[in-house]
């Protein structure tokens, strides 16, 4: 199988319907090993709309290229109290990714000294 599950943990606010629910916060993605891209995603958290739409933003993007896209949209399409923390658990899990797939985020070019 050429693909594997990474998981993405944080703490939700207490204050939050999620925070209520769970004392953590997860995503859990299905990676195209071969790509880098996210066959299927699953947060928990408290709606099945939320869910759905977390997993279709996450669908099919690719974690080699699209990690701050992604958190990007997170910042400026999912307004509740649990946006940091799901972006957390995201990157979070991208990390987790990088490390098994060998190769962590591209080093930003070094500056000339000025």
């Amino acid at each position: 199988m050429s693909t594997s599950i990474f998981v993405g943990h944080a703490k939700p606010p207490s204050n939050t319907v999620s925070g209520q629910m769970y004392t953590i916060l997860s995503v859990v993605c299905e990676v195209d090993m071969e790509s880098g891209v996210v066959v299927a995603a699953e947060f928990t958290v408290a709606t099945d709309l939320a869910k759905d739409y977390l997993n279709r933003l996450l669908s099919g993007r690719n974690l080699n290229t699209d990690e701050d896209a992604i958190v990007a949209e997170l910042e400026g399409c999912y307004f509740s109290g649990t946006q940091k923390a799901l972006i957390q658990c995201f990157r979070d899990m991208a990390k987790r990714y990088r490390a098994q797939a060998g190769g962590g985020r591209p080093a930003e070019p070094a500056q000339p000294a000025g």
